[in-house]
């Protein structure tokens, strides 16, 4: 494929995604660019390795910069203070090539991909857990309300099955290398 083509592809495809997917797709980004990095510091190529961590902090940059406060109120200022921390872990690892620093950036970033990705996924009415992210409660709200969960699974589980526009594949460089990581993969149908 012509590489010119391909960029002008990708540009077309930022420029163009809802602000939801835009997120998901910064998220994404941070987490490859978090991943090529441990592999650079663990082969001692420091030059690539701060080249990595650079775009990651910029990305968390760009998350920062695009939060609104008066809109978002606690929950944005909570999430500067997030983005924060994982500035100050990236610049750690940076300077001290610390491989776990890293990845304490990457298990925040992977969580906060996930839960974005599950509202962007599945909007749902205010007050509603996630049957994703929160299976007990979301089983305690559907018998509070007289659903019987198993029911609501079935039907879930059958929705699943189709795709939304805003669904998001993690790359395979973004992948979690464990099972156990928290991960949004959108359902073959």
């Amino acid at each position: 494929m012509n590489v010119k083509a391909f960029k002008a592809y990708q540009s077309t495809n930022v420029t163009t995604a809802k602000p939801e997917k835009v997120l998901l797709m910064l998220y994404e980004g941070c987490i490859k660019f978090l991943r090529i990095a441990k592999v650079k510091m663990q082969e001692k190529k420091v030059a690539e390795k701060g080249k990595n961590i650079s775009k990651a902090l910029a990305i968390i940059a760009e998350l920062i910069n695009t939060l609104d406060h008066e809109v978002g109120g606690q929950l944005s200022m909570d999430l500067e203070s997030l983005y924060m921390f994982i500035m100050d872990k990236l610049i750690e690892a940076n300077i001290n090539n610390k491989i776990e620093e890293i990845e304490i950036a990457e298990k925040l970033l992977l969580t906060l991909y996930e839960a974005w990705g599950d509202v962007v996924n599945n909007p749902r009415p205010d007050g509603v857990p996630s049957p994703k992210l929160q299976p007990e409660l979301y089983a305690m709200y559907l018998n509070s309300k007289g659903i019987q969960a198993k029911e609501e699974n079935q039907k879930n589980n059958a929705s699943e099955k189709t795709t939304s526009a805003v669904s998001v594949n993690l790359s395979k460089d973004v992948k979690p290398n464990n099972v156990s990581a928290n991960v949004v993969t959108k359902k073959a149908g």
